[in-house]
Formats: structure tokens, sequence, C-alpha cells
């Protein structure tokens, strides 16, 4: 069986290595990044993620812009995101309609919204 692939998007290289780490050691899933936003369509297009770990606030361009981008692509607008960022306040839950998680993240938290997100989309 084929083991979701995740995309991370995120300009903080030591933050990418320990999710792509957490993720891979669980051994459930395939996991690529990409750390210029400007990369990101191009990115998803060749990996064909079946979920988006989106940073939101990034030099260059911002996790929305990625965003947009990603849904105005018919190839890939139906690939779920989720966003991640120091800027989501407790108890915040969406950023433009996408769910969000406050970095820094757990394991277990980023687990469970993958799942629930790639329940989704099944």
């Amino acid at each position: 069986m084929q083991r979701p692939r995740i995309l991370i998007v995120d300009d903080e290289p030591g933050l990418v290595r320990i999710m792509t780490l957490m993720l891979t050691n669980l051994k459930r899933f395939e996991v690529s990044s990409v750390s210029d936003p400007t990369l990101a369509v191009k990115a998803a297009l060749k990996f064909k993620p079946h979920l988006i770990l989106l940073d939101w606030v990034m030099p260059k361009m911002s996790g929305g812009d990625v965003a947009r981008q990603i849904r105005g692509d018919s190839r890939i607008s139906n690939v779920p995101i989720i966003f991640l960022s120091a800027i989501v306040k407790s108890g915040e839950s969406e950023i433009q309609g996408c769910p969000a998680i406050s970095k820094p993240v757990g394991i277990q938290e980023l687990v469970e919204a993958i799942d629930t997100e790639m329940g989704k989309s099944r």
C-alpha cells in the first residue's frame, strides 16, 4: 500500500527537518519539502502530495498567496492544506477556510490534523 505523500512548505529549515523526521519515523508518510514559497506549486505538481502543510508567514510570498495559487491550479486544487503558523491564536482553528495549527506543533496534534484532513478528502 502506498504511503500518503505530505509536502511541507516552510521557510524555517530547522522546523522542516524536525517535522520531516517526526513524520517519516512513523513510517506512515512519504515527506518532501520546499523552503521557497515561490516554488511550492512546482514542487506540488512534481511530488503529487495527498496533503500540504503550509506556513502562513514566509518571505517572498505568504502562505495565503501560495494557497490561492494551489487552489487556482486544477491539477492540485483539491489537495487539502493545513496552515502552520506561530501567529495562530489559541482557539483559532482556520485560516482562509483551511485548518490551522499553531507552531511549534507536537507530533500527536500534527498527525491528528493530517488524519482528519485526509479522511475528509477520501
